[in-house]
């Protein structure tokens, strides 16, 4: 349950220097949080709430978000709420195929691999989520729509998939959880409504 006294909800944004930080921070904004860019690991040590953005290669991602491993380690034993979008979730898996096979944070089981021939790459557009399990940032059966951009796709797990899309006959989760752990491969900023919706009770856990 979203309550009133989380409006203002502190909120640290990881500066990986990669991608859209200002459409994030403006979609945090919307969604009543008070969000605050950081490109220190230490600043992490007293953060309520984490996300991870980033629009970029899998190898460069990991380049610049390993010195965080650490800090969001310790923040996730603390039950702090961590949500990774686009490159920021498909870094928290083992490992990813993009420029070679590179290893990523290790949060999350399974591996980053391109989408297959068959289908048309890269995936861009509106699609309906479709909620395979529930998740407290998907509460209801009707999951509404988001927007991708994406080459590469996340092959986790069945116990951690919470939504997912079809590219074709393709699969590709689009919401994966672990504990306080979160990632979505397509991008709430830029989601309209529903997506500040998603953002919104990420806010509230």
């Amino acid at each position: 349950m979203i309550t009133a006294g989380l409006t203002a909800a502190r909120t640290s944004v990881i500066d990986l220097g990669l991608g859209n930080l200002g459409s994030v921070l403006q979609a945090l904004r919307r969604a009543g949080g008070e969000p605050e860019l950081t490109s220190d690991p230490a600043e992490l040590a007293t953060a309520r709430r984490i996300v991870l953005p980033g629009v970029a290669a899998f190898g460069l991602g990991m380049e610049r978000a390993a010195r965080f491993r650490e800090a969001l380690a310790q923040a996730l034993s603390r039950s702090v709420p961590v949500l990774g979008i686009c490159l920021g979730m498909q870094i928290l898996f083992e490992e990813g195929d993009e420029d070679g096979t590179r290893p990523g944070l290790g949060f999350l089981p399974g591996r980053v691999t391109r989408l297959p021939a068959s289908v048309q790459v890269p995936h861009i557009g509106w699609q309906k989520l479709e909620r395979t399990a529930p998740s407290p940032l998907l509460p209801e059966p009707l999951a509404g729509w988001a927007y991708f951009a994406n080459s590469y796709r996340c092959e986790a797990p069945a116990e951690i998939v919470r939504a997912v899309v079809h590219h074709g006959s393709v699969p590709i989760a689009a919401l994966v959880q672990r504990g306080t752990l979160f990632g979505v491969q397509h991008h709430p900023e830029k989601s309209a409504r529903d997506g500040e919706a998603l953002l919104r009770r990420f806010l509230a856990q």
